[in-house]
């Protein structure tokens, strides 16, 4: 169901909400058909109960998991821009630096950002890091390491710079992870048995007027499709029309090229 993460949001609520309303109906006809008005009355009194309880462990587990995804994909955005500014910060650092260092530090950092944004970010949607801005995220730390430091005035700024490539390091890591960090099958499982259950629940109730009664499964059955789509953008901050951007990297790319 991934590929329809690629499709713009409206066009993929429609079509998910037309699909499967229109499979509801045809569920609530196939029922109406084999149980009589009073099989299906004598379900209000029992099938109310076990319903309301069915619908408040169902609404627990959703509120979880929507918590839980929303968390992560804000945690991914935040992580974007934590490591956004910790190159901003290595750039910054480098000013202290001798002029050829500071030269090879924007170069450095100019490579290994283009290589985030055109090489990195697309190879994101399926869960795999870039060797590219690998290769140029350790020749970052290459740099820095070999540098002769017999020359290097500012010790202070030097040992901060470190500091900011290393928490630079660690926030691509976790991108990285953030990019597979996806809900369990198990999980999906469960809510998407929950979401057809809660559904066929509906049919077992009886109104006179078929349409009203389908009104009201529709309503339900919506519902559960917009929070299993929402659910799904979120378990993927990496994939899709609502993934996150390269914004911060772009800014980057943009305090690199002005030399500021």
């Amino acid at each position: 169901m991934e590929f329809i993460l690629n499709w713009h949001p409206a066009i993929a609520v429609t079509v998910l909400c037309m699909v499967t309303v229109l499979i509801s109906y045809a569920g609530l006809k196939l029922v109406r058909r084999y149980f009589t008005e009073d099989v299906l009355r004598q379900n209000h009194e029992v099938g109310g109960f076990i319903f309301n309880a069915f619908g408040l462990i169902y609404a627990v587990l959703i509120a979880f998991v929507v918590f839980a995804t929303w968390t992560e994909f804000d945690n991914s955005k935040k992580n974007v821009d934590r490591e956004s500014i910790e190159l901003t910060d290595i750039y910054h650092n480098s000013l202290a630096l001798p002029e050829q260092y500071r030269q090879q530090v924007t170069a450095l950092l100019k490579a290994y950002t283009e290589k985030v944004i055109n090489d990195e970010w697309q190879k994101l949607e399926r869960g795999e890091p870039s060797d590219k801005a690998r290769i140029s995220f350790n020749n970052l730390w290459l740099f820095f390491t070999t540098i002769d430091r017999s020359i290097i005035k500012n010790e202070i700024a030097y040992q901060e710079t470190l500091k900011h490539l290393n928490d630079a390091g660690e926030s691509r890591r976790i991108r990285l992870f953030d990019s597979t960090n996806n809900i369990p099958g198990i999980i999906w499982a469960v809510l998407l048995f929950g979401a057809v259950v809660t559904v066929i629940y509906t049919y077992f109730f009886y109104a006179k007027n078929i349409m009203h009664q389908f009104v009201m499964t529709s309503a339900l059955t919506i519902l559960n499709t917009l929070i299993l789509y929402m659910i799904l953008l979120l378990d993927n901050p990496f994939t899709g029309f609502l993934r996150v951007d390269t914004k911060p990297f772009e800014y980057v790319m943009q305090l690199l090229n002005s030399g500021m």
